[in-house]
């Protein structure tokens, strides 16, 4: 059976859904309120247990108890692929795999082609599915406009930023990638999921019918999760972060020494100055290996309570823990690289621009302010904001292209962002997979022009990003997607004795931006990931003398 047709006799299967009232609330809840702020992590540290091994995903609005954008973190979603239909799809130098409970099957294929092909949300704007079939409708008591994405199963997981190769970048091959995860992008098929909608304090559960007679019900699983519970034992924000760091990062290094990272940002300015870039959105990271406190813990469950760590010090509408195979992701992202709504509107709001949370509320405000007025930080913002107008506008009905704010400043528990928003709609009949496709990688981690930069980017960087600085969300089976720039963001590969740590950091680079300010910039962003973790950024390793590898002559300069 070929790749196509395994994907399309699980599309068919029985798409299930059911309304739970939420999880009985603490005696001194207020009637009417959301419910536990943390419920979506505990019931998805729960039902993660009774299921052990199978590929998961939770998309977390933590910040939904407090923020000011509460469209935005309306719900959190919790998935896994279990099951007869369960399936992975991964992608690697250009050979896409997908592994069913049949097989694996290999195929030489670009990945967004098999995601064109193999996406059941490959419906028109109208609703329609190719072949006029009518797709399923959302449960009524949770139908969404047209201007927002909703969740109804489908693929998840996260693509990789060396997948740029599809947008013609040269990329650093699988065999030189060191402990980053191999793949370019890995998806699971979602089988099961529970949708928790905070506002209404209802979790919606989907999930995908089986005919095996020894299948679980979904319900009787969830019920059992929810019965484990004990919200007046959920560990507190300050209590997680004076635990004493039961997480210990051990053999951490940069890998570029400051020297090194001063003397790239001097050649991504020199490529500037020659024509060949306007931004220049330059990377390193931070690598260790993970252990915990006492060394004797159990190793297996490293990933999720390196989530739950970095999540209590850093809520975010994007914060996300994926498990596919051995590679986990645990990221407290802010940043929307695109949604697609079931109606056919794409909107995405690119951050440039940092600063850190002042330690007065006086500092505090006039950190904020310099960041909003200050003509770097909106230079930037503004070069990306127009880069992602561009990206948006190849399928977007003309008039339809909206910026519907800019140089916005977003506060979050440890820095201050600049974020705009950009929106589109899409005519009928447009391929969703291929929106995506021509707006990947984000902008605001590459720079502009975009494949010039990538290039300039291939030969400054000492090392591939992995996920990082990628995406990572859901592709839904009603046509809609909503995907995260994996920034603030820490992959886990290798083998449970031995977790290796991955934390991507970087900054834009303009003309007129200082070395010492960037290099700065990047220890500022590093602090939200490694001061919950009891660290702080090495200051030495890496190669001291950078190598730069000189550009082509017969570059253009706009290409």
């Amino acid at each position: 059976m070929t790749a196509a047709g395994q994907a399309f006799s699980v599309a068919e299967a029985q798409f299930r859904s059911s309304i739970l009232e939420q999880h009985e609330e603490s005696d001194d809840a207020e009637s009417g309120t959301p419910g536990p702020e943390d419920l979506a992590l505990s019931l998805f540290t729960a039902l993660s247990a009774l299921l052990p091994g199978a590929p998961a995903a939770l998309l977390d609005s933590s910040d939904h108890a407090h923020t000011e954008n509460p469209s935005r973190s309306a719900q959190s979603i919790l998935a896994f692929s279990f099951g007869e239909h369960a399936s992975t799809v991964s992608h690697t130098d250009g050979v896409t795999t997908l592994v069913t409970t049949a097989g694996a099957k290999m195929q030489d294929q670009p990945f967004f082609s098999w995601l064109e092909q193999n996406w059941t949300g490959e419906q028109r704007a109208d609703g329609l599915r190719p072949g006029g079939r009518q797709a399923h409708e959302q449960p009524e008591s949770h139908e969404d406009s047209s201007d927002t994405p909703s969740f109804r199963l489908g693929w998840v997981g996260w693509l990789g930023y060396e997948l740029k190769r599809e947008a013609g970048s040269p990329v650093t091959p699988a065999s030189a990638r060191g402990s980053l995860p191999t793949e370019e992008a890995s998806l699971f098929r979602a089988t099961h999921a529970v949708v928790l909608h905070h506002h209404s304090g209802q979790l919606e559960l989907q999930w995908l019918e089986s005919a095996a007679p020894d299948a679980a019900r979904w319900s009787d699983l969830v019920r059992q999760a929810l019965s484990q519970l004990r919200f007046a034992e959920t560990e507190s924000v300050t209590e997680l972060e004076h635990h004493d760091h039961r997480l210990r990062l051990e053999d951490l290094e940069s890998r570029d020494s400051r020297s090194a990272y001063l003397a790239t940002i001097e050649a991504a300015q020199r490529e500037i100055t020659a024509g060949n870039s306007y931004e220049i959105c330059l990377t390193t990271a931070v690598t260790a290996t993970l252990g915990t406190v006492p060394a004797s813990a159990e190793p297996t469950g490293r990933g999720v309570e390196l989530f739950k760590t970095l999540r209590a010090q850093n809520r975010a509408p994007f914060t996300q823990f994926l498990r596919i195979g051995e590679t986990e992701v645990a990221s407290t992202s802010p940043e929307r690289f695109l949604s697609i709504s079931q109606g056919g509107t794409l909107r995405s709001e690119p951050i440039k621009g940092t600063r850190p949370r002042g330690r007065t509320a006086a500092e505090d405000r006039r950190l904020a302010e310099d960041l909003a007025t200050h003509p770097k930080d909106r230079a930037e913002n503004v070069m990306i904001a127009d880069l992602v107008r561009n990206d948006l506008s190849i399928h977007a009905i003309p008039g339809s292209l909206r910026t519907e704010r800019l140089c916005a400043v977003e506060s979050y528990p440890t820095v201050h962002q600049l974020v705009s928003t950009i929106s589109a709609r899409i005519p009928a009949g447009t391929s969703r997979a291929r929106v995506i496709a021509d707006a990947f990688p984000p902008g605001s981690m590459t720079g502009a022009p975009k494949i010039s930069t990538m290039d300039i980017l291939e030969r400054l960087e000492s090392g591939a990003r992995g996920p990082y600085s990628g995406v990572a969300g859901y592709f839904s089976s009603n046509g809609a997607a909503d995907l995260a720039v994996l920034i603030r963001t820490a992959v886990l590969t290798g083998g449970a004795e031995s977790r290796r740590l991955h934390l991507g950091l970087g900054g834009a680079i303009t003309a007129d931006s200082d070395p010492e300010q960037e290099w700065e910039e990047v220890k500022v962003k590093s602090r939200g990931v490694l001061a919950a973790l009891g660290a702080q950024f090495p200051e030495r390793g890496g190669s001291e003398d950078p190598v730069l590898q000189p550009s082509p002559a017969s570059q253009s300069p706009f290409s």
